[in-house]
């Protein structure tokens, strides 16, 4: 085979992998993010010395009595908490993907404070879907080749396992908590139902009682869209 003919093959295998590496980003879990958070807790922690390692605190932050973090190391460790939360929390942070026709829909998880847990799903069409980790909130409101399609939040940890978005029926579902809290019309580029907090829709009830009202109010009807037949 011709010198020149194996190079331009291999060099068109090589843009092409390339590209394909660039559209792909694996799964991430809230709890990934969180452990990222805590490493950066740690290593704040050590390096203004209110730790001397990973489980000791130093001496001069050490209440005698309880042989616990007293309340001037427990004030610059709020400190430096939320300045940490303000600067990682800062942006959108991917979780997951899925494709429809020539769009991309993603799921983006971020904190409100401390507590507050909230999720975003953002379009993009595949042409220009960038496979970023962060997505800031300033290209979010900037960039006119992405939308965002709907968003909930919980106060607190309330149905933060087995977070996912799926496509069925030409819908697109956001679950969490193994309880359905979205569905958007693919076919019609419309939200049919989504509680942007489910806590206050409910009457501020916590635990069971507000879970018996998302299953009630979104999670069946959301299931009934999807097992009826389109026309």
């Amino acid at each position: 085979m011709n010198f020149k003919i194996i190079i331009l093959i291999f060099l068109t295998t090589f843009s092409i992998s390339c590209k394909s590496q660039t559209t792909d980003i694996e799964n991430r879990t809230i709890d990934y993010y969180f452990e990222e958070v805590a490493d950066l807790e740690l290593k704040a922690l050590l390096e203004n010395k209110i730790l001397i390692d990973s489980v000791t605190v130093a001496k001069k932050y050490m209440d005698t009595i309880t042989n616990q973090i007293n309340s001037e190391g427990f004030q610059k460790y709020a400190e430096l908490k939320a300045d940490i939360y303000m600067s990682y929390f800062r942006d959108y942070l991917y979780q997951q993907k899925v494709e429809y026709d020539n769009d991309i829909y993603v799921l983006y998880f971020s904190m409100a404070g401390f507590d507050d847990m909230e999720w975003n799903i953002i379009k993009w069409n595949k042409d220009n879907w960038k496979a970023e980790e962060r997505l800031s909130r300033e290209e979010l409101e900037n960039n006119n080749d992405i939308e965002k399609i709907l968003w909930n939040y919980d106060e607190a940890d309330k149905n933060d396992e087995n977070i996912q978005i799926f496509i069925k029926n030409d819908y697109l579902v956001m679950e969490r908590g193994n309880l359905y809290h979205s569905l958007y019309d693919l076919k019609t580029k419309e939200v049919i139902l989504n509680e942007v907090s489910p806590w206050s829709a409910s009457g501020n009830k916590d635990g069971v009682e507000m879970n018996a009202w998302i299953k009630e109010n979104l999670h069946n009807k959301i299931e009934k869209y999807l097992n009826t037949k389109r026309g």
